[in-house]
């Protein structure tokens, strides 16, 4: 990589945190009483490390070794079930957390700093689940270095929608709203529910 892509993605870094999810799979379970199972299959970019290799500051034969490194990181959350280094900066991941959301405030996955989706309670005790991404000057940025987010969010639930964006939406018990994400320039998702 030039030093301009390596200057753009250690500013990338400051404002969006560590890891971008790609290629992925992800289901969100909502019941009527607030307990929720999050569900993600797919790979994830640690941007740190990637920005250090295009500025060479990892040879080659110190990748695996720095790998590990963002591997034990994200695996400090329990809900990793898998981590795979695939290569340079690239994880192939499988994500398991269930969590109750009267109990907690939010839920928020990657993480805060990294966020891809979260799940939080309101003052007025409605629940929302809103998408996120970095900033619009990043996002296209990144895409411009082949760089994108791509998958399909799930939600299914037996509680109340008030309002959703998801194009594809098929009524039962749960109900499912699912959104198949073409790129991080796509609306980002919304959701929110009341429970019983």
């Amino acid at each position: 990589m030039t030093a301009r892509i390596a200057l753009f993605i250690g500013a990338l870094l400051v404002l969006t945190g560590c890891y971008l999810p790609l290629d992925f799979e992800a289901d969100i379970n909502i019941d009527e009483k607030g307990r929720y199972a999050v569900r993600y299959k797919g790979d994830i970019i640690a941007v740190t490390l990637l920005s250090k290799i295009s500025k060479g500051k990892v040879k080659d034969d110190e990748i695996e070794k720095q790998a590990a490194i963002y591997q034990r990181d994200l695996a400090r959350d329990k809900g990793f079930k898998t981590i795979e280094h695939k290569k340079l900066a690239r994880y192939k991941a499988v994500y398991e957390h269930q969590g109750d959301i009267l109990k907690q405030k939010s839920f928020d996955f990657i993480r805060s700093n990294a966020r891809f989706f979260m799940i939080k309670r309101r003052k007025d005790g409605l629940i929302e689940v809103l998408g996120d991404r970095p900033q619009k000057k990043y996002v296209d940025g990144l895409i411009d270095r082949g760089i994108d987010s791509r998958g399909v969010l799930r939600i299914w639930t037996k509680a109340k929608v008030l309002s959703h964006n998801a194009p594809q939406f098929r009524d039962g018990s749960p109900a499912l709203y699912q959104w198949n994400i073409r790129s991080m320039r796509d609306p980002l998702p919304s959701m929110i529910l009341q429970l019983q």
